[in-house]
């Protein structure tokens, strides 16, 4: 798959005891980078990175009267668009490599 760009990601675990430090797992990712339509470099260091792969997903939107309270719950459509952020300064540098940009 020549076309993929892998990077990594921490994903926070769920925790198990109160007071207990959050933990956090490594995991392996990848996009096509065929499907980039823009990136962001970020004041924090991080690199935003945008696909070209507007999708609909099915969400749950809480319907509220006028005094505020939820009265039901209703299904809606929502468009979405993959932001990955790279945050790994070894993945930018090889994000950068791959779209041959000279830092």
């Amino acid at each position: 798959m020549r076309n993929q760009f892998f990077y990594f990601r921490k994903e926070a675990l769920p925790i198990k005891k109160e007071g207990e430090d959050q933990k956090y797992q490594e995991v392996k990712d990848s996009f096509n980078v065929e499907k980039i339509i823009r990136s962001v470099s970020l004041d924090d260091g991080r690199l935003l990175v945008l696909l070209d792969d507007l999708h609909e997903r099915p969400v749950e939107v809480e319907v509220k009267n006028k005094q505020g309270k939820v009265t039901a719950i209703k299904k809606e459509k929502q468009i979405f668009q993959s932001e990955i952020y790279l945050t790994e300064k070894n993945d930018i540098e090889n994000f950068y490599k791959l779209t041959n940009i000279e830092l």
